[in-house]
């Protein structure tokens, strides 16, 4: 399961629709609290995280996230507005989706970031 992370519905909408194209399980979550519920309660192989959000933004909730399970993998999602910001509080190593984005590219970021063992847990 993959769960999508975004304080914009429509948007979170958008990215929940594509990874269920793509054949996997998928959750969402209107914000980093609520995101930390749910992977507390169900254990995604990966979250897809938006960088910008209202409350616990997107450093804060990787940040708890990794205090719960340090080998999630988190991918942020951001516009090129905050491409920086991002880099800055993330680190340049951090796993970056850049809204806009095509269905090859999910698919592809998707496959490199999750273990196979993940999936199949």
């Amino acid at each position: 399961m993959i769960l999508v992370v975004d304080d914009d519905a429509q948007v979170r909408a958008t990215i929940a629709r594509s990874v269920a194209a793509l054949g996997y399980e998928v959750r969402e979550a209107e914000s980093g609290r609520r995101a930390i519920a749910l992977i507390e309660e169900s254990r995604p192989a990966m979250v897809i995280l938006d960088f910008m959000m209202p409350g616990l933004d997107g450093a804060e909730t990787a940040r708890e996230i990794a205090r719960i399970d340090e080998d999630l993998p988190v991918v942020f999602s951001t516009g090129h507005a905050a491409l920086r910001a991002l880099r800055t509080a993330a680190g340049e190593g951090a796993s970056i989706l850049e809204k806009p984005f095509t269905l090859d590219e999910l698919d592809q970021l998707i496959r490199e970031t999750i273990p196979a063992r993940r999936m199949r847990a």
